[in-house]
């Protein structure tokens, strides 16, 4: 496994400066999702300008860019939205290939409210976000880009994630799993990793303190209830071999500790781990009864 942070640690830094912090403090790669104040990124100068130049720059700086975060997501029953955040993600993968940056992040988001009758129904929520990704996996491909997508809103367990990633059936489609989003649901990355196995495409390191089920704050990935070390040890376990990447979220949170204070500690731990010898690991060989759509575990 090699290790990247995500730019909404370091908002106030440029494409330069993360290249020379990543360097410094041993990670591997990148994952933009802001730059220089641009949440657009096809938009961004810095970027846009010259794609091409910059993916040479930074990969013969020894890191790379290895995911594009829109904030995209495809849970509305309005086909205009749906049409512009598609455009969008297109737009996304488009500058993805060119930057040779092989993840495009999108959400799973949260379910609509309908009209007089409350909200819709989970499963066609589900089906909507897998139908409107599935229209985009073959362009993703031909850019030689993967859309992943995250654990997020009101889809935060791992079963959720199955369907989706499944439902896309494309290798240009899988997910990035957060597992303080699934901590918020009460998941624990002992159900989620063995469940998603192959399906992981690329993993946010997150950690918190909870009491009990209750949010109390974010903390460098170590020092919180997220079951960091286990799920590294999972993730050994089911042979995956792509990112771990740090996602402190300064840009929201501005309270929170600069990413130079929390980027060498998250290096270092997570170094230590992935160091640390194998946990001897149970017979367990996947899930044995495999989510599909309207699976009675999604609503719990």
């Amino acid at each position: 496994m090699k290790l990247a942070f995500s730019s909404v640690g370091c908002p106030a830094w440029d494409l330069v400066t993360m290249v020379e912090k990543a360097r410094e403090y041993g990670y591997q790669g990148l994952e933009l999702r802001c730059l220089n104040g641009q949440m657009y990124l096809p938009v961004a100068p810095e970027l846009a300008a010259n794609p091409g130049k910059i993916a040479r720059l930074v990969r013969d700086a020894g890191v790379e860019i290895i995911c594009l975060a829109t904030g995209n997501a495809f849970h509305s029953r309005d086909p205009k939205e749906v049409a512009t955040n598609v455009q969008q993600v297109r737009e996304y993968v488009e500058l993805a290939g060119k930057l040779e940056c092989p993840f495009v992040r999108v959400f799973g988001a949260e379910i609509p409210k309908a009209t007089f009758f409350g909200y819709e129904k989970r499963e066609s929520v589900l089906g909507r976000i897998a139908e409107n990704i599935r229209g985009l996996a073959d362009f993703a491909a031909t850019h030689r880009v993967t859309l992943l997508i995250e654990n997020s809103g009101d889809f935060t367990d791992s079963v959720a994630m199955w369907y989706l990633v499944d439902a896309a059936d494309s290798p240009a489609v899988k997910c990035c799993w957060n597992p303080f989003a699934g901590r918020i649901r009460g998941e624990r990355p002992t159900t989620s990793i063995p469940r998603l196995g192959g399906r992981i495409g690329m993993v946010h390191v997150t950690d918190a303190k909870f009491n009990g089920m209750a949010f109390e704050g974010y903390v460098s990935p170590g020092q919180g209830d997220c079951e960091i070390a286990r799920m590294v040890q999972l993730l050994k376990g089911i042979g995956y071999r792509g990112y771990l990447s740090v996602d402190w979220p300064k840009l929201w949170n501005t309270a929170l500790a600069d990413g130079d204070k929390v980027f060498p500690a998250a290096a270092t731990y997570l170094r230590g781990l992935l160091d640390e010898k194998q946990a001897v690991m149970s017979a367990y060989k996947g899930d044995k009864f495999a989510p599909r759509q309207g699976f009675e575990a999604a609503t719990k």
